[in-house]
């Protein structure tokens, strides 16, 4: 039985620090140290962790502060153990945290996430309701010392949860996502091959920013991520400055392609 917490104890601290190591690499330079995961804990924060008998799998940290003129918890780390990934826990940890900041009074949240991983742009805006509001270029920088990254620009997308939305309440309740009207082998799609000039870019009311399925996958080579990152990147800045929302990620129907939907609001 599987039971969710928030972190009390030195050795759950301790324990939230591998963790973090085992999902990121031993030599990740960003590594939450015990110490500091207390203080964020002690000072409004959360650090709430997942529990198979007395082992952690799972954990969520969220930091307490303001941003954009609201009070809100920005959420720095997710990380499920590799023998625990691909069963829902990740969702089950963010509902968790939904829950405990609503009990304090807490109903907006912050996190970034990485653009070109579909599983996740799939988590948060479809099964939690987020919404986009901001691409930030190398965020992080280029040099974390996580494999993860792999040396590239950590490029984010910034998302607001507002935890008591429509928006949210549907995603929760497993609503399905309104589907985009053009067709993802339609000519307008924005995929790896596109040109990243800004006057070359699809038009119209809708548009679909096609990203890998899965960065695990062998499917393309190094160089050519960075140049498929860098059209989404152009792609992203330039359809939000427009006035673009993006509204979900989708698969293609019987094709081994993911692709954000936007619409122009």
């Amino acid at each position: 039985m599987i039971a969710l917490r928030q972190l009390e104890t030195l050795d759950e601290f301790r324990e939230c620090v591998s963790l973090q190591k085992t999902t990121w690499g031993d030599a990740f330079a960003d590594v939450v140290p015990g110490s500091l995961l207390q203080v964020i804990r002690k000072t409004g924060g959360l650090v709430g962790g997942a529990f198979d008998d007395d082992r952690m799998i799972g954990f969520v940290l969220s930091l307490l502060g303001t941003y954009e003129a609201t009070t809100m918890h920005w959420s720095h780390m997710l990380a499920v153990s590799p023998d625990h990934r691909g069963q829902g826990l990740g969702r089950r940890l963010k509902l968790f945290q939904r829950d405990e900041l609503l009990e304090s009074g807490i109903d907006t949240v912050f996190w970034t996430f990485d653009p070109m991983v579909a599983a996740n742009a799939h988590l948060n805006l479809n099964r939690l309701g987020a919404s986009v509001v901001r691409y930030v270029p190398n965020m992080y920088g280029a040099d974390t010392g996580s494999p993860l990254h792999a040396g590239g620009d950590t490029d984010r997308l910034i998302v607001r949860w507002d935890l008591n939305s429509q928006r949210a309440s549907w995603a929760i309740e497993g609503a399905q996502t309104r589907p985009p009207s053009r067709r993802l082998d339609d000519s307008g799609v924005v995929t790896r091959a596109s040109a990243t000039d800004e006057d070359d870019l699809p038009g119209g009311d809708e548009v679909l920013i096609e990203v890998p399925t899965d960065l695990t996958k062998p499917t393309v080579s190094a160089s050519e991520l960075v140049a498929w990152r860098r059209t989404v990147r152009d792609a992203f800045m330039t359809y939000l400055r427009r006035g673009y929302a993006v509204q979900s990620l989708h698969r293609a129907t019987n094709a081994d392609r993911a692709y954000y939907f936007l619409r122009r609001v």
